[in-house]
């Protein structure tokens, strides 16, 4: 019952991950402007960079062992 529930806590962490690379991605390629306008390509810059790296924590966090 411990593990399930562990592993139903990571899979959050992973799945969380993926959607944050997914929002990057589509924040990278443009498609993102139809939903949220930005007033400046730089707060889209800072956007990306953040959810990328929120992204790649989150998958780091839900794969560790500690």
């Amino acid at each position: 019952m411990k593990n399930l529930k562990k592993l139903a806590q990571d899979s959050m962490f992973i799945l969380g991950g993926i959607f944050a690379l997914y929002i990057a991605w589509i924040t990278g390629t443009g498609e993102i402007l139809n939903y949220i306008h930005f007033a400046d390509p730089l707060n889209e810059m800072f956007f990306c960079m953040a959810s990328l790296s929120m992204g790649v924590g989150c998958i780091i966090a839900g794969f560790s062992k500690a």
